[in-house]
């Protein structure tokens, strides 16, 4: 009687998956810039935010943050899942009362939304202090100073705060391409190019 052998191979995978913070990042760092622009007063809130709310700063995140999510990064996921989620949301607050489904929100209740946003962002500042990437510490703190700053501005309905607010929206936005087009840089040279 011939035993059958059991034979055990050690079967090793490459990740050759890319990082997708790139992405995640430069949905972040448009958008942002974009909409902080119409807070200092460049344009008004128009198709183009709505449009880059939805397509950038919600799709690349979400498709980011899912990525990540496979990499093996629980910061990463959840961060770029929930903030692409953060600008669909926001682009429904614009889109529903336009055409007409459901009244706008009250100013208490939108500084509310943005109140508990700027909470959540500040649990996620606290967890980019293990990352290692000042850039990363960067854009979590001015994105909770900023949440903070618009929360003030609808619960108080101050137009000389907002445009505060428009500025450190527009330095969240420019860290945030810095740190993706840093990455895309520093992955195509194969070496730290650009300080992250």
């Amino acid at each position: 009687m011939v035993e059958a052998q059991e034979i055990v191979a050690d079967v090793h995978v490459k990740d050759r998956t890319a990082n997708p913070s790139p992405l995640g990042f430069t949905g972040l760092g448009l958008s942002a810039t974009l909409l902080s622009l119409s807070y200092i007063g460049l344009y008004p809130v128009d198709s183009m935010i709505v449009s880059m709310a939805i397509f950038l700063g919600g799709f690349a995140q979400v498709f980011a943050g899912l990525m990540a999510w496979k990499k093996g990064s629980v910061f990463g996921g959840t961060a770029f899942c929930a903030f692409g989620l953060f600008w669909f949301s926001l682009a429904g607050l614009i889109l529903l009362p336009a055409i007409g489904w459901i009244e706008g929100p009250e100013p208490m209740s939108l500084a509310t939304y943005l109140f508990f946003w700027g909470v959540y962002t500040f649990v996620m500042l606290i967890a980019t202090l293990k990352l290692g990437s000042k850039a990363i510490m960067f854009i979590f703190l001015t994105l909770f100073v900023l949440f903070i700053l618009l929360a003030i501005v609808n619960a108080t309905e101050n137009a000389g705060l907002l445009v505060v607010a428009g500025y450190v929206g527009l330095l969240l936005g420019l860290s945030s391409l810095y740190t993706a087009l840093g990455e895309v840089l520093n992955d195509a040279y194969g070496r730290k190019v650009v300080p992250i």
